[in-house]
């Protein structure tokens, strides 16, 4: 629980754990626990780089999410043999979705996680890639971001406009997903069953618009309020990605999931530019080649989370929370998609997305839309592939 830290607090928490436990109780907002303050006072005298990470992961719906962040975390400190050692402060305690951005950027966290929709709002390129139907799956995005194609075109931009480096992300796909109001209806395979429903939206104008074109009304909700929103009817589903769904137990709400795939849904690891420049060239690359292969294992690890956890794999296990609860996930043809597709084009919804696309191709001295496209035409339909971007 966020909360102010009172001065007799702060010196009693020095008094037995050290002034940096202390100092990153009170720049964080948290009284924490045992665990945080004992692993900050062997930080405070082990490591020569201690790195505070703000996330909403735990390590219990990470396994639904694989954001690979704990993993990432221990590679780095293995590959450094301790000079850099992380504080993870998970569970949203550091941070939310949306504030995680905004806390990196000041230096009250040193690394962050978030899904690019969410970091819009602080960082407003972040929302570049996600044109709808731009790629054709998770695998196209991901062996994209992890590309030197993806430097001129997405990462060199973050540089040079807010100073923060991407390190590595790890998801899905975003669908639609309906609540308990649509739990009796037959299998949902066009937008017009469910026109004028009220979808709550990750903050984001380009899903905004995609939801308008589709005939949808779009409610901005906090993921936080997401769950009791859905409990309580103020919306009728939400867009999001099947694992952080159940990641968060959102699927004890819903009824079906659409898989439209229609944006990316993940989650990006990130921290600041001015803050990774100040380490040497020896634990850059330890941090790099630690991203490289934490994306790696984590695009696996999404193909076991969605048969094991999450149950929207090939061969879902029983006990997985979409056949647990009987979540409908349909299979639309290929003309049934393509409807969503002609209806949310970018060419037939130019004045909808004139706005954004101008705001992005400021920032990035080109036509985002249209360099986009042709990268997303050498990686859709290829098999999975990963580079290490900085080489």
């Amino acid at each position: 629980m966020n909360v102010k830290l009172s001065r007799r607090h702060f010196l009693d928490i020095a008094a037995v754990y050290g002034s940096r436990a202390a100092f990153a109780s009170a720049a964080l907002g948290i009284v924490p626990g045992q665990a945080f303050l004992a692993k900050e006072a062997r930080a405070q005298g082990t490591a020569k780089y201690k790195l505070r990470v703000g996330t909403i992961m735990s390590e219990t719906n990470e396994l639904h999410l694989q954001s690979g962040i704990y993993q990432f975390a221990k590679l780095v400190e293995q590959k450094t043999d301790g000079a850099v050692q992380f504080q993870i402060v998970g569970s949203s305690q550091a941070c939310s979705e949306n504030t995680c951005g905004s806390r990196v950027a000041s230096g009250v966290l040193d690394v962050g996680t978030s899904s690019p929709q969410n970091l819009g709002s602080v960082f407003p390129y972040s929302i570049a890639m996600d044109f709808p139907f731009l790629w054709s799956d998770r695998t196209a995005y991901l062996s994209f971001f992890h590309s030197k194609d993806s430097n001129k075109l997405y990462r060199e931009v973050f540089r040079k406009a807010y100073g923060i480096e991407l390190l590595y992300g790890s998801g899905e796909m975003r669908n639609v997903l309906l609540g308990k109001k649509y739990a009796d209806k037959p299998a949902i395979k066009t937008f017009k069953d469910f026109q004028g429903a009220k979808l709550r939206i990750t903050n984001s104008v380009m899903i905004a618009n995609f939801m308008k074109s589709i005939g949808v009304n779009p409610i901005p909700l906090a993921w936080t309020e997401t769950l009791e929103g859905l409990k309580s009817g103020v919306v009728d589903g939400a867009e999001t990605w099947p694992g952080a769904a159940t990641g968060f137990g959102m699927h004890t709400v819903l009824s079906h999931d659409v898989p439209l795939e229609f944006a990316p849904g993940y989650e990006v690891v990130f921290m600041t530019s001015a803050a990774f420049n100040k380490f040497p060239d020896k634990i850059k690359e330890s941090i790099l080649e630690a991203a490289y292969e934490t994306q790696n294992s984590a695009y696996a690890g999404v193909d076991l989370a969605k048969n094991k956890y999450i149950g929207n794999g090939a061969n879902p296990d029983k006990d997985s929370a979409y056949v647990k609860l009987g979540l409908k996930l349909q299979t639309l043809s290929n003309a049934e998609l393509a409807e969503f597709k002609n209806a949310s084009s970018i060419e037939r919804n130019a004045a909808l997305y004139s706005d954004v696309r101008k705001q992005l191709d400021s920032a990035a001295g080109l036509d985002v839309y249209g360099a986009m496209k042709e990268a997303a035409a050498r990686y859709n339909g290829k098999p999975h592939s990963s580079q290490k971007w900085w080489a």
